[in-house]
């Protein structure tokens, strides 16, 4: 059974000087997210198709929408929803993705996290093409 405590946040705090949100766990886990790396995951239906095509049709030339520009990755609001996520209102107004708790671990960028994932065979890391991968 997993730990009840993975999707519980104790802090969180947006890091000005590293761009980044930094959240504490309840089994004390604590993970960093650049703003540029949340920004490129949101989970709202049109980021998350614009990624799965991309990764279905790799193609150099393709220029995803998903945070292109600086203010793109700049957080405007920040409110919680219910006990179960947050909302967050980008500086290009996009603002219809809810990033869950349980999402937000799932997307933990540390190390630790990263290496318990699943592999990803196909050529595209947050929306940028990798050639040759």
């Amino acid at each position: 059974m997993p730990n009840a405590q993975r999707h519980i946040i104790i802090d969180a705090d947006l890091n000005d000087a590293t761009q980044a949100m930094e959240i504490t766990w309840g089994d004390q886990h604590r993970s960093t997210y650049p703003l540029k790396y949340l920004r490129a995951e949101c989970p709202c239906a049109q980021c998350r198709t614009e990624r799965q095509e991309a990764k279905a049709n790799p193609n150099p030339f393709r220029v995803l929408n998903t945070g292109t520009s600086p203010d793109s990755w700049r957080i405007a609001d920040l409110e919680e929803v219910g006990r179960y996520g947050l909302k967050i209102t980008w500086g290009d107004a996009h603002s219809t993705g809810i990033y869950t708790f349980e999402y937000l671990r799932e997307i933990c960028p540390c190390e630790a996290c990263k290496a318990a994932r699943p592999a990803d065979d196909k050529p595209f890391v947050h929306g940028i093409y990798i050639p040759g991968s």
